[in-house]
């Protein structure tokens, strides 16, 4: 009994995927669309590519355009700043240096008057050494 049950399984199994694939002839549709070849596959890939990069071309040079535009405004308002900024700085370091010779020469003749000063005394000290003699001791 074994045996024959064997066979009707082994039976069954041989037989339902040979029924079902004739099911399927009758019932599925060719397909009757033209499959693409390879040369048209990659003739159309190769399209799309260059297409795709004739706009990304484009793209960049339009934004690197701009944005060159705006370096060049960007420079010349940076010249002008700095422009400006140098003009203030020697005009203050002009009227620092004035200043400057001013006191200098202020400090210098109150100094030259200081040693004039200092050396009348000198020289009436010594003049009044050699005109006197200095007293025995």
């Amino acid at each position: 009994m074994n045996r024959m049950k064997l066979i009707a399984v082994a039976l069954a199994l041989i037989a339902v995927p040979v029924v079902g694939h004739a099911q399927q002839r009758d019932t599925v549709k060719r397909d009757t669309v033209k499959k693409e070849g390879t040369a048209q596959k990659v003739g159309r890939q190769t399209g799309t590519s260059v297409d795709k990069a004739a706009k990304t071309t484009a793209h960049n040079a339009k934004t690197a355009g701009k944005a060159t535009a705006t370096n060049a405004n960007h420079a010349a308002s940076a010249t002008k700043t700095n422009a400006s900024h140098a003009a203030s700085a020697t005009k203050t370091n002009a009227s620092h240096a004035a200043s400057a010779t001013k006191t200098n020469a202020s400090h210098a003749a109150s100094a030259t008057k200081t040693n004039i000063s200092h050396l009348k005394k000198d020289v009436k000290k010594a003049t009044a050494d050699t005109i006197k003699p200095a007293p025995k001791p």
